[in-house]
């Protein structure tokens, strides 16, 4: 199911970068390919997490999970940034999270500012 590989994927994060991540589901649905884009999605957003702002204790997952939509909210209150100033070459962002969730017909939206922590919001409505 899509809550149990949230769950999988933020413990992996976790054992990785020994950073604490509480997972919060609400409903649930089967995995499909475009599920599947969404916990890569959120587990590349984990991994930023842990890596940017580890100081910054525990990262939040937070999904809303129905049969026609799916929402994962990731969260850190670490040092935040500008999303804007971003480098191209950064790809985990760009690829590995915004184009991931776009080529799955998801998308993606990164509140963060410099002092105020990340959240990373991926949205996936059922494919019509």
């Amino acid at each position: 199911s899509l809550a149990a590989s949230l769950e999988l994927a933020a413990a992996e994060v976790e054992d990785a970068h020994r950073v604490p991540i509480d997972v919060v589901a609400v409903g649930d649905r089967p995995m499909d390919e475009r599920a599947e884009a969404v916990v890569a999605a959120a587990r590349e957003a984990m991994v930023n997490a842990a890596k940017f702002a580890p100081e910054a204790g525990e990262i939040a997952v937070y999904a809303e999970l129905e049969p026609d939509r799916a929402q994962v909210f990731v969260r850190d209150r670490g040092p935040g940034f500008d999303p804007d100033t971003v480098p191209a070459d950064r790809r985990g962002l760009r690829e590995s999270i915004i184009g991931r969730m776009e080529r799955s017909g998801g998308h993606v939206q990164v509140r963060s500012s410099p002092g105020a922590g990340t959240e990373v919001a991926l949205t996936l409505e059922a494919a019509r």
